[in-house]
């Protein structure tokens, strides 16, 4: 089915198969969810000359440089290209990863041209494993996932909203970082590598601090934890350990 409208109370749509085929969808909430798809240059090029993508969605295929298998001098990163590992599966198409990768990206585009002393020496990109989710509930809060837990309230709401406003300031030209020509290398650093934490909570407290949902949670000391546990896997599981504890709990009063 394809989507011909969404009003406030149905969803108009219509049969890929058959144009006259037409349905009004009643709904109370709807998700409104969406997927990438190849850009039509990926597949003339494949057409014109031989650039290799996947085979049925056209991403543009890339080792762990983002270099292109079958022509070297070609770079592809984001949404478009497909990570062809032996080891690991090619990331999910999530903004995430398109923004990590960028830094890698411009390096390995310099060094493959000669602009940086260390020319022809590729940077390998790695993909983190999982990604903070969160989705706007559209009444000031927000649901979340990481690491296997569920996040939820106003403070999720407040994290997203600190994410993205971070990152677009990366756009803003009163914030670039100035250029010293002195230098012969890019600031590749990661956006948010800057951002100094306090000592991690211990992990009972930060079990307790993510699965709050109330109006008063600090969503700085929240994503804190969620960092803490990123950069430290021996604490990462002490903190799920006491969260699923205490959701299995929760659980087994409802029941």
């Amino acid at each position: 089915l394809l989507v011909d409208e969404v009003t406030s109370s149905h969803v108009h749509v219509h049969s890929s198969k058959d144009q006259s085929s037409r349905e009004k969808i009643p709904y109370s909430h709807i998700i409104w969810a969406t997927g990438a798809e190849a850009h039509d240059l990926s597949w003339s090029l494949n057409k014109q000359c031989g650039l290799e993508v996947s085979e049925t969605r056209g991403w543009i295929q890339v080792n762990s440089y983002l270099q292109s298998l079958s022509h070297p001098y070609i770079f592809a990163a984001g949404d478009c290209c497909e990570i062809v590992n032996d080891n690991k599966k090619s990331p999910p198409k999530a903004g995430v990863y398109a923004v990590r990768s960028g830094p890698i990206l411009i390096e390995n585009l310099t060094r493959f041209v000669g602009a940086s002393k260390c020319a022809q020496e590729l940077v390998p990109y790695h993909p983190q494993d999982d990604f903070l989710k969160l989705l706007m509930c559209g009444d000031g809060t927000a649901l979340g996932f990481r690491f296997g837990i569920p996040l939820y309230g106003k403070w999720v709401w407040k994290l997203k909203d600190f994410i993205d406003v971070m990152f677009m300031d990366l756009f803003d030209v009163n914030k670039l970082p100035k250029l010293d020509e002195k230098k012969d290398e890019y600031d590749t650093a990661q956006y948010d590598a800057s951002i100094e934490r306090p000592p991690p909570l211990a992990a009972d407290d930060a079990a307790k601090l993510l699965l709050r949902t109330d109006d008063d949670v600090d969503f700085h000391r929240a994503w804190d934890v969620l960092r803490d546990m990123m950069a430290d896997d021996k604490y990462k599981n002490e903190v799920l350990d006491i969260a699923r504890l205490s959701v299995d709990n929760q659980l087994s009063e409802i029941i």
